[in-house]
Formats: structure tokens, C-alpha cells, sequence
């Protein structure tokens, strides 16, 4: 019979990830039972170890010889979001990799904390000028804030022209990206007073440039150079993987939506009357996609005790990867 306590070097940290799941409306009894004899195993095999290893993981999850496929499959999922819950806090911990079937949390990417946004666009804000470019310091600081504050994919940044924005109305033509779609969306206001001063800047370096942003000859920056832009910025910033990804240009999209639902939860908002229009202003081609970020919630955000993932049990795909 397997014991009610935990005892192994790992036992406050298995504590606080069953508690953790409990406060978000989860029974999680099956897999407390499963988590109560992975304690029992590293008690045994590993009495001094309080990281999560890959040796102890791996050896944990050969298949027994009485064992079935699906106890099988619940029993390593369990050590697998263990594994994902202590990353997301910032420990080193082993995930067993996601070619072991089983498991309902998709692999979290970057979301951008408060402290770190603060950090990336105080290092944008106040990066000296280039010597191999007038313009690399006046584009990084606004247009990262487009990708953020509108949730653009990076190409989406890139292909945009001056004429795309209203400063008027705050009216934002998004050019053909993934599958060929367009679309229009609003920007806020403060984006839209940054970018009157941004404007007014690169066309007094290059007044005949189409492009929005532009590069150190006035042409659409390219695929490369956006890249290399924003690892300068990252880096410069200090900021530093979170749990299992490092940040990357995508994470600005993963952010926005995951922020924004977020807000909304905290102003009492009906998330799934809203989620459409959410869809429908990232440009996701299937309403699957937005409601991947769901899954992100409860694991990110601690104090949000009455979110509650189960009511949307039965349209949340398991969706991975980049959109």
C-alpha cells in the first residue's frame, strides 16, 4: 500500500505542486497516488537527490512487466506536468520528453512576465545608436511594441507600410501572412502617439521609404535582421529562459493573448463570449487556436484562484507549436 506522505528529499516541492493543482478546481487523485509512489522510488533510489533528474525520471518510467497501457501512460503523464510545474518556476527540473505518449498540458512557451517586458523595453528605449545604422535604435523600441500590443507574427511586423496605419483612427491593415489572410485591426491609442514620433523620425532619414520599419538602407527589414534585432534586445535585457523555452519573437503573440484573457478573467469578463473576437484579431485561421492559451492559465498565473479550466474541458485541443 502505497504511504499518505511524502518523504523523499523532492517532498516539499511535490506538496506544493498537488496543492497548486487543487486550488485550480483539479481532484488529482489518481495522480497523487502516482506522485506518492515516484516519492517512494527517489526515497528509496535517490534519498539526497531534491532536483528533478533525468536519471531518476527515465529509470521511473520503464514500463512494468503487469502494467497497462494506460496505467502506464497516467502514471508518467503525472511525473511529466511535475516536471513542467517546477520549470515554470524557475527550477531545474527534467521533463520526460513528449514522445512518451500521454499528458494533457501542451508544452508552455515563453509568456513574458510584467518585470520582464519592463526590462526588455527599457533596454529598446535607451539602446545607443548603431555605428552601421541611423535607424536600428528608433525602430526596436516601436516595433516590438506593435508585436506585443497587437499580437502580430513576426512577418506581420515586417510587411507593414506606413500607409497600413491610421493615425487617426488607429486603424491597422495586417497584410497577407499565414495562408494568405488579411485583416484589420485597432491599435491603442499610446501606440499610436509612439508611433507619430516614430514616423516622424525615419522620414526625416529616409522620406521615401514604403516600409514601416525599416532597415540601415531604408529597405523592409528582412527575416534575418529582424532576428538578429531582437536577440540583441533579448540578450542586452538580461532576460534569460523561463522554465523549459527561451524567449523568442513569437512569445510577443503568446504574451498578448495570454495577458489579455488573463485581464479579462481579473475584470470578471465572460471569457468565452470574447475568445471569437480574440480569433478573429490574431488572425487564426481555426478558434482551436485561441483556445490553446487557455491551458496556460492556471500554470502561470498563482492568484488566479476561481479559474476554472474544466468548463472549457471539451473544446480545448491539444495544440502545439508556433501559429
Amino acid at each position: 500500500m502505497i504511504r499518505m506522505k511524502f518523504e523523499s528529499a523532492l517532498r516539499q516541492k511535490e506538496e506544493a505542486f498537488i496543492k497548486f493543482k487543487k486550488d485550480f478546481g483539479h481532484v488529482y487523485d489518481s495522480q497523487t497516488y502516482h506522485l506518492l509512489d515516484f516519492d517512494r522510488f527517489c526515497l528509496a533510489e535517490y534519498p539526497e537527490e531534491d532536483s528533478l533528474t533525468e536519471d531518476m525520471v527515465m529509470r521511473w518510467s520503464v514500463i512494468k512487466d503487469t502494467e497497462t497501457s494506460n496505467g502506464y501512460i497516467s502514471r508518467i503523464t503525472t511525473v511529466r506536468q511535475f516536471g513542467k510545474y517546477l520549470a515554470m518556476m524557475g527550477e531545474d527540473a527534467f521533463i520526460l520528453p513528449e514522445g512518451l505518449k500521454g499528458g494533457d498540458m501542451p508544452l508552455m512557451p515563453y509568456i513574458f512576465s510584467s518585470e520582464s517586458l519592463r526590462d526588455f523595453f527599457l533596454y529598446t528605449d535607451t539602446m545607443d545608436r548603431y555605428y552601421q545604422s541611423t535607424v536600428r535604435h528608433i525602430v526596436a523600441p516601436v516595433m516590438f511594441r506593435y508585436m506585443y500590443c497587437c499580437g502580430l507574427r513576426p512577418i506581420e511586423a515586417r510587411r507593414m507600410d506606413r500607409e497600413d496605419v491610421n493615425l487617426k483612427t488607429g486603424r491597422i491593415f495586417v497584410r497577407e501572412s499565414k495562408y494568405n489572410k488579411e485583416r484589420v485591426i485597432y491599435a491603442p491609442d499610446e501606440l499610436l502617439s509612439l508611433t507619430r514620433d516614430y514616423l516622424g523620425k525615419i522620414a526625416a532619414v529616409f522620406p521615401g521609404s514604403a516600409a514601416l520599419f525599416v532597415d540601415r538602407k531604408g529597405g523592409r527589414l528582412s527575416k534575418d535582421a529582424h532576428q538578429y534585432l531582437f536577440e540583441h534586445c533579448r540578450d542586452g535585457s538580461g532576460i534569460k529562459e523561463s522554465g523549459t523555452k527561451r524567449p523568442n519573437m513569437y512569445s510577443f503573440r503568446h504574451s498578448f493573448a495570454t495577458h489579455r484573457i488573463y485581464q479579462w478573467h481579473k475584470d470578471g469578463k465572460d471569457i468565452s463570449s470574447l475568445l471569437p473576437g480574440l480569433s478573429a484579431y490574431m488572425g487564426h485561421t481555426r478558434y482551436q487556436h485561441t483556445l490553446y492559451y487557455l491551458h496556460f492559465l492556471p500554470e502561470l498565473f498563482s492568484d488566479m484562484a476561481g479559474f476554472d479550466l474544466e468548463q472549457f474541458s471539451e473544446i480545448i485541443p491539444g495544440v502545439t507549436g508556433d501559429d
